[in-house]
């Protein structure tokens, strides 16, 4: 009776110390577990934010390719546009070369034409006063108005040459035309109004308005002196040729020695 007292605590508390032991056991299971089981959530958890910053970068890394592939085709625009403005700043430099070297040339030129100008006035005016003294008023007007042209900075160049030219056609012409002109002289030393004929630059005649006094300019002695009355006649249809008023017949005139002035 005693013996199976004693077995039957034996047996409790024999399969108590294994649901002890069983307890324990499946309580360190079930830690196990949970740490495993943590671990994998980390795990999870970090695969995902490597996986969300893995697809930010990509993201990234896509717009960085793009942002560099425009910067390289930009640098690449900019470098033919560099180019081209090196090849348009060359040629303007070339153009602006080529105007310097033309307004150079042409102050040059222009210094060049005035001062030839002056000297053809200056022999102009030299040669007038060694001609005949026709039209004195007239020509010396013109010579004044030239030269004040050429001493003008104001007028441009073509101006002064045009003006330097006329003159020079209009005495040029002087040498093949006749005219008839009124003027007052000293013929004899003594101031009298005369019809005068010139005869291209060969001769000077005179004659009063009433045609009584006839006379000549003598280069040798340079003054006007009168004439007989023997040249009347001759001088005044010479006159008149000269005016269109009678046609063309041979007159004897005093022509004198011709004198190159």
């Amino acid at each position: 009776m005693g013996y199976h007292r004693f077995y039957r605590r034996a047996s409790f508390t024999v399969a108590f110390l294994f649901f002890l032991i069983a307890m324990q056991a499946q309580s360190k299971a079930g830690s196990e577990a949970d740490k495993i089981q943590e671990r994998v959530v980390k795990t999870i958890e970090v695969r995902q934010e490597t996986q969300k910053k893995e697809d930010a970068w990509a993201g990234k890394k896509a717009e960085l390719t793009a942002r560099y592939r425009s910067l390289i085709y930009g640098n690449k625009h900019l470098e033919k546009v560099k180019e081209k403005t090196g090849q348009r700043l060359n040629s303007q430099k070339d153009l602006v070369d080529e105007a310097k070297r033309k307004i150079e040339e042409s102050a040059r030129i222009k210094e060049e034409l005035q001062s030839c100008l002056e000297s053809i006035i200056t022999r102009l005016e030299e040669f007038i006063k060694r001609d005949l003294p026709f039209l004195p008023e007239e020509r010396s007007d013109r010579l004044a108005l030239i030269k004040e042209t050429l001493a003008s900075p104001d007028k441009p160049a073509a101006e002064k040459y045009r003006r330097v030219m006329e003159a020079l056609q209009i005495e040029t012409g002087y040498g093949h035309t006749v005219e008839v002109y009124q003027d007052t002289v000293d013929l004899d030393s003594r101031p009298v109004l005369v019809d005068i004929l010139r005869l291209g630059r060969l001769s000077l005649f005179c004659q009063t308005p009433d045609g009584k006094v006839v006379g000549h300019y003598d280069r040798a002695l340079k003054r006007w002196i009168s004439l007989s009355s023997g040249y009347r006649r001759d001088i005044n249809k010479a006159v008149e040729m000269a005016r269109h008023e009678r046609t063309i017949d041979l007159v004897r005139l005093p022509i004198g020695r011709i004198i190159v002035p």
